[in-house]
């Protein structure tokens, strides 16, 4: 079978996965039929799977260690199942009880459901491209960045034609068989015995002063690129004080920027392999500090295009490289655990980096000292990596 193969259906898997990012479409049919005006309740789901998602990726990237790639990938579409099939179920609720199995239906358990899927197209890629981790694992990553293009025209009509109850019933099955259809083939390639002592465990690596560096970098450069994105449509209309006509291109920003994301997961994995991981990481984090430094002087004007889509392209890239860092690192065998850890920094960084943008714009009036504080995280995550590797 050819290995390609692989990576393909992992960026088949987290295209699905990416569809979460289309989460805010269900909030205006919840608000019409429980008659409720404010959006936070709604919201909050949200915020329980990024938790969740980040608490439960370490156990399990164990699980796929342990058990290979198809336990956890059918384990998690069906987890995914559950939980839209119980928020399909609050029609028979008023808003009181309807929100528990809102927020454990499309909160906890999507959470932990995408957390066992995403545990292992990335790392499985890595195990099967030693030669080319950074390209194979931004095909996959290419997934996550499209996802919410591909499923946002299909929710939509789903929502559209069948109403917001049902919907979540055939969103939820629609998952499963897609992501149970992919996992069917998945495998890990052998391994080669001298390849054995090559491998890290995590207990290894919680005394490798490169598992913090790797942390602390990722947590940096995560928090620049989604304190951009999680304030991308503020930005704009800010901007729009200057320049009003930019107020009408909410929807064709998030359109371009979303595909300069998916872009940046694949190319910059190419750079990874043609510049080594910590050369195309310092590349990455320098031009995001530019593009920051542009943006604190020139987001109120047409240029907010090009340099936001350069950080995006760079967020995407970052979350393709960091898990080809770990595979190059620390070795193939526990990849999936490794990274799982390593990947908490995103957790926290998605905590804060929207709600610290967001304050810093309530607090001065102003986008510029958020983008300052971008360029100030690009810049200490490339003094974190000057001497490693």
């Amino acid at each position: 079978m050819n290995r390609w193969l692989y990576p393909v259906l992992g960026m088949i898997i987290l295209t699905m996965l990416g569809g979460i990012y289309t989460f805010s479409l269900f909030y205006h049919p919840l608000q019409q039929h429980y008659g409720i005006s404010s959006v936070a309740p709604f919201t909050l789901a949200f915020s329980l799977i990024t938790l969740t998602y980040s608490i439960f990726i370490i156990p399990a990237g164990v699980i796929y260690d342990r058990l290979g790639p198809r336990i956890p990938l059918i384990a998690g579409a069906f987890v995914i199942f559950s939980g839209y099939l119980i928020a399909s179920q609050m029609k028979s609720f008023e808003w009181d009880v309807a929100r528990i199995l809102y927020y454990v239906g499309l909160g906890i358990l999507p959470g932990l459901g995408i957390a066992l899927v995403d545990a292992v197209p990335r790392p499985l890629a890595s195990k099967w491209f030693p030669d080319r981790p950074g390209t194979a694992i931004g095909l996959v990553a290419v997934g996550f960045g499209i996802g919410a293009a591909v499923m946002t025209p299909v929710i939509t009509y789903l929502l559209e034609s069948y109403g917001v109850f049902r919907a979540f019933a055939l969103i939820g099955l629609l998952y499963f068989g897609v992501i149970v259809l992919c996992s069917l083939p998945m495998k890990d390639p052998p391994v080669k015995r001298e390849e054995e002592s090559l491998d890290f465990s995590l207990g290894m690596v919680a005394r490798d002063i490169r598992f913090y560096r790797l942390w602390f970098a990722f947590f940096l450069s995560s928090f620049a690129g989604l304190m951009v994105i999680g304030n991308a449509a503020p930005i704009l209309r800010k901007g729009a004080e200057k320049v009003p006509e930019l107020a009408g291109l909410v929807a064709l920003f998030l359109i371009v920027t979303s595909l300069a994301n998916a872009g940046g997961r694949f190319a910059w994995g190419i750079v990874l392999d043609r510049l080594g991981v910590f050369r195309a990481l310092r590349l990455n984090f320098v031009l995001s500090a530019i593009a920051s430094i542009l943006l604190a002087y020139l987001y109120s004007s047409y240029l907010v295009f090009p340099l936001a889509s350069v950080v995006y392209a760079n967020y995407g890239g970052v979350l393709a490289m960091f898990p080809a860092a770990v595979s190059i690192y620390f070795g193939k065998k526990y990849a999936g655990r490794i990274y799982g850890a390593i990947f908490t920094a995103w957790g926290f960084s998605g905590l804060l980096a929207p709600y610290v943008g967001g304050l810093i714009r309530d607090v001065t009036g102003e986008y510029v000292y958020a983008f300052y504080l971008a360029l100030t995280a690009c810049v200490v995550a490339i003094l974190t990596l000057k001497d490693t590797g």
